[in-house]
């Protein structure tokens, strides 16, 4: 049996299991420590994974860590950029040409130093923690960051045959983008391309000049971007297409700034620029360059076949553009594309390394989903045995499925909190809120009970893979169970998704969801759909304003406590506020109201 602990210590702090080449469990710190972007050493989630794995830690046969170079904190970001070595190399960026900054000399200086601080850093605070579990320092091994994410990509998708994966980050052990070839369960790296010319850099800095968080906001950007005007937007456009190209089979960053000398370039010449100016700007130039840069490497390497992770793709915008490629004929997306897929990519490439020294055949199975948490059904009924549940209602019907969708058909808003818990940024359904998407005002009625977003944000959707063809454009019938993507919405049917549907563009970011990833779910949507006719459901993450997304039933019971929502369902349980609203509610929906 081989057994692989993988971590990552970055933003997005993790850890994951993996047996005999199946991932067993994963989860981020966040869900466990309750700090949302957590960069603290997954010392909970360690824990946690190898409680749910059955697995004492001498059992452990190596301990994967993602990432020789950077342990970053995001958050501590937010005060200014606190890393020695990226002030250092915006220093260097206004003193010096690109072709010395990009140099693989310093870059080996850097990972080799750095890399040494690091490892010195990480053994001197976290060794005892793992030898007194049993683990030795011999198990403990680093892992190059993009191989980490290419391996993610590659080997968490469905296929074994030939396969062009792309990474694309922020930076990550000096590097910002990969391409890489996978066939069989072998990797081969084609190209590298240095940090100085990160996208994820740009689009960071060019957050932090919008007054939002870097590395925490993005999303926000590409909200926002569909807003801006496209003919008072195109000098801004321009502006950025003198800044970043695709050159040959990389990308290149023609300004030659970094770091916070970047945010002073941008200040310099988009001052006086409207918000959603910039925004649409920073979006269309994303946009134009990975698609350029897939498509030059799908028609240079005659490969159709597209699998990628890391930070940057988690745009899905961007993904779209990429997904409508006439070169592209199918992709895979790691759902969890950010940091997050450094743990699962270290504990892959671990599980690899071990099966190679134990002369055992190279396997790793693909993903089906990612439910990959704790089961808390067990945990539902001590909880609700011991709770003081004063003003609210437990009911325990025949069918918590069908009385949650009946109760979404009635208009009202219903959180549920079921089985395990979903890895990475998005809901998928067992800790999501969920509302009639055809009601516009369901949007306000979430912000304002609950989820105080930003007023140009959009909702998502799941929408039932049966019903997927009368709400999107999706000529190549690219799946999409992970909200990974953005669709078009069909015109005559959009009104009966609406709030599940950027309101701008009527781009809608779906989970097509089938029977078998998630049963109880799907019988949700698919009752909910004999009710009204419409096969999908207006989901977002279960969690406060701030708030990481929750994970056990005291933590759904406190998003109730301090916020408007009214219905909960909790595993096989309904939990109702008791007043005059849900009581007529009920009564309508139940034998005994």
């Amino acid at each position: 049996m081989v057994q692989v602990l993988g971590i990552n210590m970055s933003h997005y702090s993790a850890a994951c299991l993996f047996r005999d080449g199946r991932l067993i469990a994963a989860i981020p710190e966040e869900r466990l420590n309750r700090i949302k972007f957590s960069a603290a050493f997954p010392e909970r989630a360690i824990s946690k994974v190898l409680e749910i794995g059955g697995v004492h830690p001498s059992e452990i046969d190596q301990v994967a860590i993602g990432t020789r170079c950077e342990m970053f904190d995001s958050t501590l970001a937010q005060r200014g950029e606190y890393r020695k070595t990226t002030r250092m190399v915006s220093l260097l960026s206004q003193i010096l040409p690109v072709r010395v900054v990009e140099s693989d000399w310093l870059k080996q200086f850097y990972i080799h130093t750095l890399g040494a601080v690091r490892r010195y850093q990480f053994m001197s605070r976290y060794l005892d923690f793992f030898t007194s579990m049993g683990i030795p320092r011999s198990k403990l091994v680093y892992y190059d960051h993009h191989t980490c994410h290419a391996a993610a990509a590659y080997f968490m998708s469905p296929w074994r045959t030939r396969t062009l994966i792309m990474t694309a980050d922020g930076n990550g052990d000096g590097d910002c983008g990969t391409v890489w070839m996978g066939e069989g369960e072998s990797l081969e790296c084609k190209l590298r391309i240095p940090s100085i010319h990160s996208l994820g850099g740009l689009v960071s800095r060019t957050t932090k000049f919008m007054g939002m968080a870097p590395w925490q906001d993005e999303y926000k950007v590409m909200g926002l971007a569909p807003w801006g005007d496209r003919k008072k937007a195109g000098p801004v456009v321009e502006r950025f297409r003198k800044m970043w190209e695709v050159d040959g089979l990389g990308y290149r960053n023609r300004c030659g700034y970094a770091g916070d000398a970047l945010v002073e370039y941008l200040r310099r010449t988009f001052k006086n620029i409207r918000f959603d100016h910039l925004a649409y700007g920073i979006q269309t130039i994303l946009e134009e360059i990975l698609s350029e840069w897939v498509s030059r490497n799908a028609t240079h390497y005659q490969i159709g076949q597209l699998a990628a992770s890391g930070g940057v793709f988690l745009n899905v915008k961007a993904n779209k553009r990429i997904m409508e490629l006439a070169q592209i004929d199918t992709a895979f997306w790691f759902p969890a594309a950010g940091d997050d897929s450094i743990t699962i990519g270290a504990g892959i490439l671990g599980t690899l390394a071990i099966q190679k020294k134990q002369n055992r055949p190279a396997f790793v199975a693909p993903m089906t989903d990612t439910y990959w948490a704790e089961d808390i059904t067990p945990l539902i009924d001590p909880y609700l045995d011991h709770e003081d549940l004063t003003g609210f209602r437990v009911i325990r019907p025949e069918n918590i499925d069908d009385l949650t969708a009946g109760i979404l058909a009635e208009g009202e808003i219903v959180a549920r909190c079921s089985g395990r818990m979903e890895f990475g940024p998005r809901a998928l359904g067992n800790r999501s809120i969920l509302a009639d998407p055809s009601c516009l005002d369901n949007i306000h009625r979430l912000n304002a009970m609950i989820k105080c977003r930003d007023f140009w944000m959009p909702f998502a959707g799941t929408v039932l893979d049966t019903a997927s063809d009368r709400y999107l454009r999706n000529p190549k019938r690219f799946p999409s169970p992970y909200m990974i993507l953005s669709f078009d919405t069909l015109p005559e049917t959009r009104r009966s998704i609406t709030a599940a549907t950027h309101q701008a563009d009527g781009t809608i970011r779906p989970q097509i969801l089938t029977e078998s990833m998630n049963p109880g779910y799907y019988r949700v949507i698919r009752r909910f759909e004999e009710l009204t006719g419409i096969g999908a459901v207006l989901n977002t993450s279960l969690n406060l304003h701030g708030d990481p997304v929750v994970n056990l039933p005291g933590e759904a019971m406190h998003v109730m406590r301090k916020s408007a929502l009214n219905f909960l369902a909790l595993g096989s349980c309904l939990i109702a506020k008791d007043n005059e609203e849900t009581r007529v509610i009920l009564s309508r929906l139940t034998p005994a109201g």
